[in-house]
């Protein structure tokens, strides 16, 4: 139907335009080119698909060196390896990460080439993962694009069983939106005790879980409590997240704090085509332990010594 209506829409634009007088219409000069992106871009439905709208030079680009590299803006920025070896063995797997934070800087480490992820694990990455993105960041245009570029397609569950049925591996962040609401800056919130969805897939697909944790996500931003409940209440009630942050002076600019993202070791998981939910809360209460672990094994090295992991 999408491919229909872009055919449609592309014969009306080509016949307004071949008509003289409209390159002297302003409105025609602004509304046809609009048009045209809403038809070809949101109607598209490249978001619901397993193949999305992934463009591998724009993953590769050398300029995410200088945001998300260890000499970029977050200077010092880096991904820590608790078991390479482990990663290189792993075909397929499922990443969650925390935490959400405000905006999710870190996962700019992950989506791009910029902190060597890619060149290192080019089977978990590229043309063999997509990552997961909430609906509503497919409705911003510009940022609609963004995203699908990196490899991001919709956290719908069947879009997430589709990229699962090929055999690739999926990054997660399962927090979502209720955990960019408990960011606070300083402390290390994570939303995770109701969160099994990711867990379930990983036992209907037989796929490996890798924990991550980035240290300094939270510190890019102050937050501000104005209106807290309702806001929390409109981000249960409607999924949608408003942080209230400030980062540099008045700004929306990030601080430029380091980026320490931790990759943990994959869980192996047996494949049960029908987990029970005693196999899901089993392999969910793993899962925390290895984050746990996971965190307190480098808060220290990655500049957070004192830091304590709160599960939520």
């Amino acid at each position: 139907m999408a491919g229909i209506l872009q055919a449609v829409m592309f014969a009306v634009i080509a016949f307004y335009y071949s008509k003289q007088e409209v390159y002297t219409n302003r409105f025609a000069q602004v509304f046809f080119p609009l048009i045209f992106y809403v038809v070809y871009s949101f109607l598209d439905g490249s978001e619901y698909t397993p193949q999305g709208k992934y463009w591998p030079a724009f993953q590769k680009w050398s300029f995410w060196k200088w945001i998300v590299g260890p000499s970029g803006y977050f200077k010092g920025s880096r991904i820590v390896y608790e078991d390479k070896k482990g990663l290189e063995l792993t075909r397929q797997c499922i990443f969650g990460a925390f935490p959400h934070g405000a905006v999710s800087f870190h996962h700019g480490m992950m989506m791009s080439d910029g902190a060597g992820f890619i060149s290192a694990f080019p089977h978990l990455s590229c043309h063999r993962r997509r990552d997961l993105a909430a609906n509503v960041c497919f409705k911003i245009p510009g940022w609609r694009e963004f995203l699908l570029y990196f490899g991001c397609i919709d956290a719908a569950k069947e879009t997430a069983k589709g990229v699962l049925r090929k055999g690739w591996s999926l990054y997660v962040l399962p927090g979502g939106e209720l955990e960019q609401m408990l960011t606070k800056e300083g402390e290390h919130h994570v939303y995770i005790n109701n969160r099994k969805g990711f867990i379930k897939l990983a036992l209907e697909f037989g796929v490996d879980l890798v924990p991550v944790y980035t240290f300094g996500e939270t510190d890019l931003y102050s937050i501000y409590n104005f209106m807290y409940p309702l806001r929390w209440w409109i981000c249960k009630k409607f999924h949608v997240s408003m942080p209230l942050i400030r980062g540099v002076g008045l700004s929306l600019i990030p601080r430029r704090v380091p980026l320490h993202c931790v990759i943990g070791s994959p869980i192996k998981v047996e494949q049960s085509p029908c987990p029970s939910k005693s196999n899901i809360d089993a392999l969910h209460s793993r899962f925390k332990q290895e984050l746990q672990k996971l965190f307190d094994t480098h808060k220290a090295s990655c500049g957070h010594p004192n830091a304590i992991l709160k599960l939520h």
